[in-house]
């Protein structure tokens, strides 16, 4: 399985306009001059931007703006750009608490939002928001339109059709209807329901994690392997990986050794083999090296497949 290479941003000085790209992470990308890339954010959407490079580095720009207004992204946040190659990046993106930020688990891109028939919770919503954005009165914008003589576009005479957002008018766009004025305003992300979020995210780390563990039931070899799905006691101290018991005592050896572990990468790492003729083998000193080395996390599932007597290849499924 081949590993995706990552790098870190903190968000320091002007950072709304372009960002830079650390020099020896350029290895992994294309030489072009100018690429269009794709950057998938919290929320699994995508917005587009523009890689260019220059005398002073290589940045990402164009739509790099829109995403970070999007996301309302602020100094001192940490960003994680994962690259998935074919010039796609997934962002994660964590706040000064450093935490990962809920809140943008459900963002939009604000350019593709329209407003669209308001139900009762949207009227509600209006009434709740009033400290994120500019609530006009129906008297004074009907004043306004009246005064300048100005005709409204994207006004049907079957009145059925939504209102393209512009950028230019504050954030609110008006929609003509028969009694009232209908008003948009963008949501703060303090507003967003931290819980429904966290309920969102556990969803989408169960099903990765059920992924992970079917592509590891697929697996195959001639050699004898043995699966592990990653849990608490492999990734915390004492730092130990506990090998299932019917593989362990019949293909390693009975005595302590030390084996060697081959990543996805194929970079060896060396691990001691501590067998226990009443309980389950255990790899101690030097996998905390390996899992640490290899960024493993919770729910993660592992693949031992034994090549030689002491060599052990390790297929990660994520």
């Amino acid at each position: 399985m081949e590993r995706k290479h990552h790098f870190f941003k903190v968000l320091l000085g002007d950072f709304s306009q372009r960002l830079g790209i650390p020099v020896e992470f350029l290895k992994h990308i294309s030489t072009a001059t100018s690429k269009s890339v794709t950057l998938q954010g919290p929320s699994g959407r995508c917005w587009n931007a523009e890689l260019n490079k220059s005398s002073k580095g290589t940045f990402l720009c164009g739509g790099w703006a829109e995403f970070a207004e999007d996301h309302a992204l602020r100094e001192y946040e940490f960003l994680v750009f994962r690259y998935d190659g074919d010039f796609c990046f997934t962002v994660k993106i964590f706040g000064v608490n450093a935490c990962e930020r809920e809140d943008l688990f459900t963002v939009i891109q604000r350019k593709r939002c329209k407003l669209c028939e308001v139900k009762d919770k949207s009227r509600r919503h209006v009434e709740s928001s009033l400290d994120v954005g500019r609530v006009l009165s129906s008297q004074a914008i009907k004043k306004e339109v009246q005064s300048d003589d100005v005709s409204m576009p994207g006004l049907d005479a079957d009145r059925g059709n939504c209102l393209e957002r512009s950028e230019t008018i504050e954030d609110v766009k008006i929609k003509s209807e028969c009694d009232d004025l209908q008003i948009e305003i963008i949501p703060s992300p303090k507003k967003v329901n931290k819980r429904s979020c966290s309920r969102k995210r556990q969803l989408v780390i169960q099903e990765e994690r059920s992924q992970a563990q079917e592509a590891a039931n697929s697996f195959t070899s001639k050699f004898p392997f043995t699966t592990v799905k990653l849990c608490r006691s492999h990734i915390t101290k004492p730092y130990v990986m506990r090998l299932p018991r019917a593989f362990s005592h019949t293909h390693l050896p009975r005595k302590k050794s030390v084996l060697i572990i081959k990543d996805p990468n194929m970079k060896s790492w060396e691990v001691t083999h501590i067998p226990h003729e009443g309980d389950r083998d255990r790899l101690s000193a030097g996998w905390y090296n390996f899992f640490r080395g290899n960024d493993l996390k919770l729910g993660d599932v592992c693949v031992f497949e034994l090549v030689k007597p002491l060599q052990l290849n390790v297929h990660i499924f994520r």
